[in-house]
């Protein structure tokens, strides 16, 4: 079996060298490392490129692609997938840069992996909780990650079938691992998103082109929260959150869902408008109503233009 392990660099290098530590020091070393680098600052690129050539190399399985512009997760991810497949690789795993792992990492996921198969996710340790899967909301500009204080049983998400819990669940793109037909079957990520939502899309499509979806409870990736790249209360993540919330609704819901997008949006809009009249939250309204204008005019893919 050869995994691939994808990791996507942005301005972030100390993080990755940490990853790439931890894996470093495995237990089993029959793996490959894709690192893309979103066009980083040059400094940030130097140091993680300094890094690479003195502690990795092809020949101990390591590539690092550096990209002429920032392509978001998907983008990035999909450079790298598509390397690590032309490179023979069976599974192909997706990590987050600001993940790490234990010694036995790799040697624990080849023995789980080999009676699997389509896309499974791994157990995220955020520090104060432990994430099992993500789990849909239709009509709300965010996703959640389940734990056990949603009040979902970890052996209900884990377990076989297509309960009503299970279809709500999605694999978290910080720790998913997916088999190389699933590519074939399916695609790659999909790149409109540029970041969020991405990893729920990518499941959906897979369980309604009835590819396997697993939750491993006993791999674990350990995992930093930023709290400045998560803070929802961000003008540009807001913007990215409801656009792309709108474009993951009408694309992946029920026939309802899809119907309601549009009283949904126009339910959003009106509220701004609301809430910049009487000078309230006036940032983040303006960004929200460029969230839902970018939907309307059909601009995906980063987001070039400030507030």
């Amino acid at each position: 079996m050869k995994i691939s392990i994808i990791i996507v660099n942005y301005n972030s290098s100390e993080n990755t060298i940490k990853l790439l530590e931890s894996l470093k020091n495995q237990t089993d070393g029959g793996f490959e490392i894709v690192v893309m680098d979103n066009a980083s600052e040059e400094a940030d690129f130097n140091n993680l490129n300094s890094y690479y050539t003195t502690n990795l190399s092809p020949t101990k399985g390591a590539f690092v692609i550096r990209g002429e512009q920032n392509l978001g997760y998907s983008g990035g991810n999909n450079i790298g997938i598509k390397k690590a497949l032309e490179n023979g690789a069976d599974w192909v795993l997706l990590l987050n840069n600001d993940t790490w792992v234990e010694s036995l990492f790799i040697e624990h996921l080849k023995a789980k992996l080999g009676g699997k198969e389509g896309i499974v996710g791994l157990v995220i340790d955020e520090g104060n909780r432990v994430a099992y899967a993500g789990q849909i909301q239709w009509l709300k500009p965010t996703l959640i990650h389940t734990t056990p204080l949603n009040g979902v049983s970890p052996q209900v998400i884990h377990k076989d079938g297509n309960n009503a819990i299970q279809w709500r669940c999605y694999v978290i793109g910080g720790a998913m691992a997916i088999q190389k037909n699933v590519f074939e079957k399916i695609g790659f990520l999909d790149e409109k998103y540029f970041l969020y939502f991405e990893d729920a899309d990518f499941t959906i499509r897979a369980k309604k082109a009835g590819v396997r979806v697993n939750f491993l409870s006993e791999i674990k990736v350990q995992h930093s929260v930023s709290a400045s790249t998560k803070k929802l209360g961000s003008p540009m993540l807001l913007r990215y959150h409801y656009r792309n919330a709108l474009y993951f609704n009408l694309k992946n819901g029920p026939w309802y869902i899809k119907l309601l997008v549009w009283p949904w949006s126009w339910l959003n809009f009106s509220k701004q408008i609301f809430k910049i009249i009487i000078k309230r939250e006036s940032e983040a309204s303006k960004a929200i109503l460029l969230g839902i204008i970018d939907f309307y005019l059909g601009r995906f893919g980063k987001i070039v233009s400030s507030i």
